[in-house]
């Protein structure tokens, strides 16, 4: 198995252990209704939790559907390209648009959280949640596995084109 695929392996395999996630989310929304309807306890720190658990499942499909190839694309007109075109189609967006998009995240997010680290920032509600320095890093933490995902793929991408090339000579 070369780099490109265990390094997607791996992303698919993050991804596939964050999914469960969910099940966690929808127990604890459940709990949380049933506190404030049935027992009539509420906390906002609960609350901004089950946002904080979306919010990082959320943040790390990116990577996710980078490498399993299930992100949004207009495939109207795409699936009409032959294979090579297609190829070049993902190559360039991947390189021209995607690449630097997540640059420029990561650039950003990084004063963004230290920002966040240097203040103590927290919840502004009382009974909120501490440290929000923890979950604004979720946008570093995303932004350089899409960037790994991203790479990934383009090196693979390239080594599809190399092929249809070569087979073509």
């Amino acid at each position: 198995m070369n780099l490109v695929q265990n390094i997607e392996k791996q992303i698919i395999a993050l991804g596939n252990a964050i999914s469960w996630l969910a099940l966690f989310l929808v127990i604890i929304v459940c709990l949380s209704v049933f506190l404030r309807y049935v027992l009539g306890l509420s906390s906002l720190g609960f609350d901004e939790l089950q946002w904080h658990i979306y919010s990082f499942g959320f943040m790390m499909g990116f990577s996710y559907c980078t490498s399993m190839e299930t992100h949004v694309r207009n495939d109207l007109i795409y699936s009409k390209f032959s294979e090579k075109t297609q190829l070049w189609i993902d190559l360039i967006s991947h390189l021209l648009v995607l690449l630097p998009f997540i640059l420029v995240v990561l650039y950003h997010s990084w004063f963004f959280v230290a920002r966040a680290y240097v203040t103590a920032e927290g919840s502004i509600d009382p009974g909120g949640l501490p440290h929000r320095w923890i979950i604004k890093s979720t946008l570093l933490l995303s932004f350089a596995l899409f960037g790994i995902a991203t790479v990934a793929k383009s090196i693979g991408i390239m080594a599809k084109l190399r092929k249809l090339t070569g087979d073509a000579n």
